[in-house]
C-alpha cells in the first residue's frame, strides 16, 4: 500500500515538474492589441480568445459598454480588471474561472442580481449569492443552461437520453456506465457513493423507474443553472459519501415573466419563471409527464410517471432571503422483459418520492453568513414482480417500502479574518422507514442445480428502524499568498438508527492548490469519507435486516492544469482510493440486468476485506472559438476488491476508457457530438459437469472473464425558429448511433441440437440500441 501510494506521489511529482519547465510562464500575455474604444464584450472575447479562461454574463457586460482607457498592465487578469473597474465591475476567480462581476463596497457582499437591473428593481433584488476560492482537486462544471458559464457551453450541446442532467455525469473522466441507468460509478465507487443535492438538499433516491436500474432522474434539466460535479476529494460541508458529489441549482429568472413548452418522446414539459416588479419576489415551476407509455410497445410494459418541481423566493431584505422548494415524482411503472404467456415476466413498480424544504439566506455583517434549511423528505415504493417460466424459474415479490427524512441543517461562513474563509455548520435529521419483504422462488432445469441454491425458496422480513443522524463540520479556507490556497477541514458523523450504534466517525480533510502564473495549476487533495448505510437501503430483498458500520474510504488526488493560448486546456489527475469497513453486497454473475436480480440463481454474496482503485485521468478542452467547442478525456484504472486475500476486479472496472464531445453552433443551428469507448467490464465464466444424467453448472472464478469493448456514439442537432411570440426550437437525437451491439450480459442454459447431443447454450445480450429521439419547445 505504502509502495503504491509513493508510486503516484513521485509519478505527480514529476508531472508538475514536466509542467513547471514547459508551461510555467509568467501568464498568457494579451499581446498588443488595442483596446480602447472597443465595445467591452469584444475586449474581453478577446482575453478568451489567447486562452485567459474568463466568462461573463450578457445582462452586466450589455452591448452599450465601451472600453475606456487603453490598460497599462502587461498581465492579462490585470488587464481585464482595468477595463472593467469604470462600469462598476471586477473579476472574481473560482478554480481558475474568472468571472466578471459587480464590484461591491466590500467583496463579501452579495453580487449580482441574476436578472437585468431595471429602475424599479434596483441592483439589490435577486438571490444571495456568495462567491468561494475552490482548493479541491476533481471538480467539473459539466454544463449550463444560462449564458453566464460560457466556458462550459459546449456540453449543454451534447446528446443526452432523456433529456437528463445527472446522465451528463457519464461524459467525466473517470465515470463509468453502461448506458441504461442514470446512475454513475465514480472512479471504482458503487453507483450509490454519489450524492446529489438540488438547492443545497440532499435528495433521497430522485429517479424514475428506480426499481429497473433508475433509468431517468427526476429534474427536468431545463429548469436548472448547470451541473457541478466532485468526482473525489470534496470538502467537509459534504459528508455521507465515498466517492462524489452532485450539485444542482436552479436557474435565474432574466425578465418578469418567462414560459417553455415542450414535447418529446420523452416527455411534454412546461416551465415557467420570473420575478414581481418590485424584485421582492422570484419563482420558478416545472412539470413533465412522460410519453414513453404511449410510444412504446405495450410488450415492453407502461413506464408512466410524472415530476413537478417548484421553487419560491422571497427577499425579504437586501441582505435576507427565503425560498420555498417542492419536488415531486410520482411513477406507475410495468416492465416485462418476457412477454409469452408461458414465460412471463414482468414487475409493477408503484412510487412516490417527495421533497419539501425552506432555506433562508441571512447576511448578517459583511463578513458574516448564515443559510439556515428546513426539510422533508419521503419515498413510498411498492414493486409487485413475478416470473412464470416452468422451465427455470416460477417466482413471486412483494416488497413494500417506506422511509421518511426530517432535517434541520445550519452552515455559517466567516470572512472577516484576512485571506481566511471560515466555514461551519451542523445538521440533525430523524429517520424512519418501514419495510415488508416477501418471496418465493421454484426453480427447474439447469438453475435448479446452480451451487447454494435452496430450492424452494423462501423469505419473509417486516422491520422498521428509527433514530437520528447528526453531522458537524468545520473548515478554513487560507489564501496563504496570491498564488497558493490551503483548505483544512474536519467533519463528525453519526447515526442512531442502527444496532448496533456504530459510534463516531470522524474525517479530516485537506487540500492544496498552487497556481504557476495565471496559466498552471496544482493541486493536491487527502481526505478520508465515510458512509453510512442509509435508511432506504436496508438489503431486505438478500434476507439481510440488519445494518452494517459506516464504510470508510481514503481519497489522495493530484493534479495539473496548464490554460494554454487560443483557448486550450489540458488537465492531468492520479488518484488513489482504498477503502476498509466494506460492507457485504449482492451480484448477479452473469446478468446484471434480470427483471428480479435476488431471485436469480447466478445471485452471489461477497464481503470484501478492502478494496483499492487508482487511476490516471488526461482531459484536453477546446474553448477558443464562438461556433465550436471540443474536449476528449482518456482515463487508465483499476478497481479491485481483496476477497479471502484475492483481488478480484469489481463488476464495473475498465481499464481504458475514452470520452469525448464536439458542439458547433452558426446562427440558429447547434450540433452535438459525444463519444464513449471503454474496455469491456468483467464477467464470470460458466461450465457444466454431467453427473448421472444431469447438468451441474460451475461457474469459473468470479470476474475473471471479460465482454467485449463498449463504443457508442451519440449525435444531436437543434434549430431555432423566431416567431411572433418568441421562438421554437426543434431537435434531432440519435442515442448510440452506429446501433453497435455492446455486451452487457450472459444468459446461459442447456439445449438439445437436432441429433439429441446436449450442449450448454450461451446467449449474449447487449446494452441499448439505436434510440433516435425529437423534441420541439416554445419559449416566450
Amino acid at each position: 500500500m505504502l509502495g503504491s501510494k509513493a508510486r503516484l506521489i513521485t509519478i505527480t511529482a514529476w508531472l508538475s515538474c514536466v509542467f513547471f519547465i514547459l508551461f510555467a510562464v509568467p501568464g498568457v500575455r494579451a499581446a498588443d492589441a488595442l483596446l480602447q474604444g472597443q465595445p467591452l464584450h469584444q475586449a474581453l472575447d478577446h482575453f478568451r480568445n489567447i486562452g485567459l479562461n474568463l466568462v461573463y454574463s450578457t445582462n452586466l457586460v450589455t452591448d452599450d459598454l465601451l472600453v475606456i482607457e487603453q490598460p497599462a498592465s502587461d498581465d492579462p487578469v490585470e488587464q481585464a480588471v482595468e477595463i472593467l473597474q469604470p462600469h462598476g465591475l471586477t473579476l472574481n476567480e473560482a478554480d481558475g474561472v474568472y468571472l466578471v462581476v459587480r464590484k461591491e463596497p466590500d467583496p463579501r457582499l452579495p453580487v449580482a442580481t441574476p436578472h437585468a437591473v431595471t429602475p424599479e428593481t434596483g441592483p439589490d433584488t435577486g438571490p444571495i449569492k456568495l462567491e468561494n476560492l475552490t482548493v479541491s482537486a476533481s471538480r467539473y462544471l459539466l454544463f449550463s443552461n444560462s449564458r453566464f458559464y460560457l466556458d462550459q457551453r459546449a456540453i449543454q450541446a451534447l446528446p443526452d437520453l432523456g433529456e437528463d442532467p445527472i446522465r451528463s455525469a457519464q461524459r467525466l473522466p473517470g465515470s463509468a456506465a453502461g448506458g441504461l441507468s442514470s446512475r454513475s460509478h465514480f472512479r471504482g465507487g458503487e453507483h450509490n457513493e454519489t450524492a446529489i443535492y438540488l438547492n443545497g438538499l440532499k435528495l433521497l433516491d430522485p429517479f424514475h423507474i428506480r426499481d429497473y436500474h433508475s433509468i431517468f432522474s427526476s429534474i427536468d434539466a431545463r429548469a436548472i443553472s448547470g451541473v457541478e460535479a466532485f468526482t473525489g476529494g470534496f470538502p467537509a460541508n459534504y459528508g455521507d459519501q465515498m466517492s462524489g458529489v452532485l450539485l444542482l441549482d436552479t436557474r435565474q429568472p432574466e425578465k418578469p415573466v418567462h414560459t417553455e413548452i415542450g414535447l418529446s418522446v420523452y416527455n411534454t414539459s412546461l416551465l415557467n419563471l420570473g420575478y414581481s416588479a418590485d424584485g421582492k419576489i422570484d419563482w420558478l415551476v416545472s412539470a413533465r409527464d412522460s410519453n414513453l407509455d404511449v410510444i412504446l410497445n405495450e410488450d415492453l410494459g407502461k413506464p408512466d410517471y410524472f415530476d413537478v418541481f417548484g421553487v419560491l423566493g422571497i427577499n425579504l431584505s437586501p441582505d435576507h432571503r427565503l425560498t420555498f422548494n417542492a419536488l415531486y415524482s410520482d411513477d406507475q411503472v410495468v416492465v416485462i422483459t418476457e412477454n409469452v404467456p408461458e414465460e412471463l415476466e414482468l414487475s409493477t413498480s408503484d412510487t412516490q418520492n417527495t421533497h419539501f424544504w425552506i432555506s433562508l439566506e441571512n447576511q448578517w455583517t459583511p463578513a458574516l453568513s448564515s443559510t439556515t434549511t428546513l426539510s422533508y423528505s419521503g419515498l413510498d415504493n411498492l414493486r409487485d414482480a413475478e416470473a412464470n417460466d416452468p422451465d427455470r424459474l416460477t417466482a413471486l415479490v412483494y416488497d413494500q417500502r417506506d422511509a421518511e427524512i426530517l432535517g434541520f441543517q445550519q452552515n455559517w461562513l466567516y470572512e472577516g479574518i484576512a485571506d481566511h474563509s471560515l466555514r461551519w455548520g451542523f445538521g440533525l435529521r430523524h429517520e424512519n422507514a418501514s419495510y415488508d419483504y416477501r418471496s418465493r422462488a421454484e426453480y427447474n432445469g439447469l438453475y435448479a442445480y446452480y451451487p447454494g441454491i435452496t430450492n424452494p425458496t423462501e423469505s419473509s422480513i417486516q422491520t422498521a428502524p428509527e433514530g437520528n443522524g447528526y453531522s458537524l463540520f468545520l473548515s478554513d479556507r487560507w489564501r496563504i499568498t496570491r498564488a497558493t490556497g490551503l483548505e483544512l477541514g474536519v467533519r463528525w458523523d453519526r447515526q442512531t438508527y442502527t444496532e448496533p450504534d456504530f459510534g463516531n466517525q470522524f474525517s479530516p480533510r485537506i487540500s492544496l492548490l498552487h497556481s504557476f502564473g495565471a496559466a498552471t495549476e496544482v493541486r493536491f487533495t487527502w481526505g478520508r469519507y465515510y458512509q453510512s448505510q442509509a435508511i432506504q437501503q436496508l438489503q431486505v430483498e438478500d434476507g439481510l435486516s440488519n445494518f452494517f458500520p459506516p464504510q470508510r474510504a481514503n481519497h489522495w488526488i493530484a493534479g495539473i492544469q496548464h490554460l494554454f493560448p487560443r483557448g486550450y486546456r489540458l488537465r492531468v489527475e492520479a488518484y488513489l482510493k482504498d477503502y476498509d469497513r466494506l460492507k457485504p453486497r449482492f451480484e448477479n454473475l452473469f446478468d446484471p440486468l434480470v427483471l428480479i436480480p435476488e431471485l436469480s440463481p447466478d445471485r452471489v454474496g461477497m464481503a470484501p476485506e478492502s478494496a483499492r482503485v487508482k487511476g490516471i485521468e488526461f482531459t484536453l478542452e477546446y474553448r477558443g472559438s464562438e461556433t465550436l467547442d471540443w474536449w476528449a478525456s482518456y482515463t487508465w484504472s483499476r478497481a479491485t476488491d481483496l476477497i479471502d486475500g484475492v483481488n478480484e476486479r469489481r463488476s464495473w472496472d475498465q481499464r481504458h476508457a475514452i470520452q469525448a464531445g464536439l458542439a458547433w453552433r452558426k446562427g440558429p443551428w447547434e450540433v452535438g457530438l459525444a463519444m464513449g469507448v471503454h474496455s469491456g467490464w468483467p464477467t464470470t465464466g460458466l461450465t457444466v459437469v454431467e453427473e448421472d444424467d444431469i447438468y451441474i453448472p460451475v461457474p469459473g472464478p468470479r470476474n475473471a472473464e471479460q465482454l467485449g469493448t463498449f463504443a457508442q456514439f451519440d449525435f444531436r442537432v437543434s434549430r431555432e425558429y423566431p416567431v411572433r411570440f418568441g421562438k421554437l426550437s426543434a431537435f434531432f437525437e440519435v442515442t448510440n448511433l452506429s446501433n453497435r451491439q455492446n455486451e452487457c450480459c450472459i444468459d446461459y442454459d442447456i439445449d438439445e441440437d437436432d441429433d439429441g447431443n446436449v450442449f450448454l447454450d450461451v446467449a449474449v445480450e447487449h446494452w441499448l440500441p439505436i434510440i433516435p429521439a425529437v423534441g420541439i419547445f416554445w419559449e416566450f
